[in-house]
């Protein structure tokens, strides 16, 4: 039991080790992960801006997500601050014309419709917004020239996190594929 743990154990330590390639002989030994960095970091783009880092999943959370009132505050003050450079040099004109307090209250006013209209406003920019901040290809550039412990560092938390998951997955299916050697074996 304890050496199917081994084993288990050193196949995990063998998708990151060695972090740098080492040559025995003619062969040349490296982690699996690291000594496939591109595609790793291809796979791992793709994965994170599919399942996590979308648009839609981006701005639901800055629109309703624990946050979200430091979203809209910051929307507040750049609304106002449009405004006053709409109005631009027709600022006295206006306050003439409007009063200084009913000038502060159009500001506030439409600051709280910006803020009213953008939740719906938004999902017509999904497709914009995705080309134009290119997620995707930004991480997996980024990931592919990071240097070995760094990428190491990116991937090897997600497999911590598991590593006994992962150990016990691998020591049952051990378990399950020497049954089976044992009963072709012995029939």
């Amino acid at each position: 039991k304890s050496q199917k743990r081994a084993t288990n154990w050193l196949a995990l330590k063998v998708i990151f080790r060695p972090l740098n390639p080492v040559k025995v002989g003619c062969l040349t030994i490296h982690g699996i992960f690291l000594k496939r960095q591109a595609e790793v970091s291809e796979t791992f783009a793709r994965v994170n801006c599919v399942e996590i880092l979308h648009t839609k999943a981006i701005w639901e959370e800055m629109l309703t997500g624990p946050k979200s009132k430091n979203f809209f505050a910051m929307l507040r003050a750049h609304s106002i601050v449009f405004t006053e450079r709409l109005v631009g040099g027709m600022k006295p004109l206006t306050i003439a014309a409007m009063g200084s307090q009913q000038y502060t209250e159009m500001k506030e006013e439409i600051a709280t419709k910006i803020a009213e209209k953008i939740p719906s406003v938004m999902p017509h920019s999904y497709e914009y917004t995705t080309e134009a901040l290119d997620m995707e290809n930004t991480i997996r550039e980024r990931m592919q020239k990071l240097s070995y412990p760094e990428f190491e560092g990116v991937l090897h938390p997600a497999f911590e996190e598991d590593e006994i998951l992962l150990i016990l997955v691998g020591g049952l299916l051990g378990l399950v594929a020497g049954s089976i050697q044992v009963v072709l074996f012995y029939n």
